[in-house]
């Protein structure tokens, strides 16, 4: 008897392997119960996040991809926040990516990258969020 894979299976299959694209690497222990969320703004979008630690702090890290119609993206940066589990703020800063103008790539996304540190990673923490922010905040 010969069994045949079943669509919805391999449609379920495929939807899991689609999700971690966001995400390329498994997180270094000690930090895998922290949640990764991005947001993008109407000049870039975050594409790709993850955490890493090598020999040094713990970061989180990825790219940004600048949108079609955009020529500037000097003006925008990352706010990157971290959330206790009642969903307060721990910490907030301003970082960048790198190169600040991201300039049209021949037959590639336009992309830059980003590698901001977390340590001291404050106790609560169980969430990072890193989201693309166009011009200045208003209370700094």
């Amino acid at each position: 008897m010969k069994i045949k894979p079943s669509f919805p299976l391999a449609v379920i299959v495929g939807a899991l392997l689609l999700a971690g694209c966001a995400t390329p690497f498994r997180a270094p222990p000690g930090a895998a119960h922290l949640q990764l969320d991005r947001g993008d703004s109407p000049t870039v979008i975050v594409d790709k996040i993850w955490l890493a630690r090598g020999t040094g702090p713990l970061v989180v890290a990825g790219s940004v991809v600048r949108r079609l119609d955009v020529t500037d993206t000097t003006q925008t940066h990352l706010d990157v926040t971290l959330y206790d589990a009642g969903g307060g703020v721990l910490r907030r800063t301003v970082e960048y990516f790198d190169p600040r103008q991201i300039l049209p790539q021949h037959r590639r996304p336009a992309t830059a990258d980003y590698r901001i540190i977390l340590d001291p990673l404050p106790a609560g923490a169980v969430r990072v969020e890193v989201r693309a922010h166009d011009g200045s905040h208003e209370n700094p």
